[in-house]
């Protein structure tokens, strides 16, 4: 089967066999095809939301993995016990969302080797979880699929250096290898807090040293991307 740009972006980032559950897995595409490939020796395809799990449960059937891929009905991690698996896969969802998901099932994550995460908004609050958890980013990428801008990251255990505020929002990883669409990704964070700026200039209450920071912080972000020419 094909994956769109996005998923197999994630699959790329999953080790070579290791065991994996894909929480909200929608129509359980990318576990089918880790196992088709060979990725991965068995996974589970999870989702909170009946009618996607069992589109997941026929896609399995029809693809003959029944065998090697279980499909489960669960909020988040909570359908996993602790070493079940060796990691897990999160897509589709927001940065904070994902966050939610952790925080309400630590003992299942944290016995994990690696988390294979694609947040939709937010990417700077969950890269900051996790440093604040003792883990850190291994690997990412960033990516345009179908006109829309993605960010993958693989966390794995080991506790480092807390980063600079600014370097949770575009990734360690990404600022280090100076991956291509960085500039891209920072234009979207000037874009944002120009935005705020014109908003606040509309108010009728004094909000000019909140736009005095967001001019600085501004001003920084257009430095950083001088930097990567």
């Amino acid at each position: 089967m094909i994956l769109t740009g996005r998923l197999l972006a994630a699959a790329s980032l999953i080790p070579q066999g290791r065991t994996i559950a894909d929480i909200g897995t929608d129509h359980g595409y990318l576990p089918v095809y880790a196992c088709e490939k060979g990725i991965v020796p068995r996974a589970v395809a999870a989702d909170i939301v009946p009618g996607p799990l069992q589109a997941a449960t026929a896609h399995v059937q029809g693809a003959g993995l029944t065998d090697v891929i279980d499909c489960r009905l669960g909020d988040g991690l909570t359908c996993l016990t602790p070493g079940e698996v060796d990691g897990a896969v999160i897509c589709g969802m927001g940065g904070p969302l994902m966050v939610k998901i952790l925080q309400a099932s630590p003992r299942v994550w944290r016995q994990m080797q690696f988390l294979i995460l694609q947040p939709q908004s937010d990417a700077g609050a969950l890269r900051r979880f996790i440093y604040e958890q003792g883990w850190h980013i291994e690997e990412e990428t960033l990516l345009i699929d179908d006109g829309r801008f993605y960010e993958m990251m693989r966390a794995v255990p080991g506790k480092a250096d807390l980063l600079p505020s600014w370097l949770y929002d575009i990734g360690p990883v990404n600022w280090q290898r100076k991956d291509p669409l960085l500039a891209r990704k920072i234009d979207m964070l000037i874009d944002k807090k120009t935005r705020i700026c014109q908003g606040l200039r509309k108010s009728h209450e004094d909000k000019s040293q909140q736009i005095q920071t967001l001019e600085d912080e501004i001003t920084s972000w257009e430095d950083k991307k001088c930097q990567l020419q």
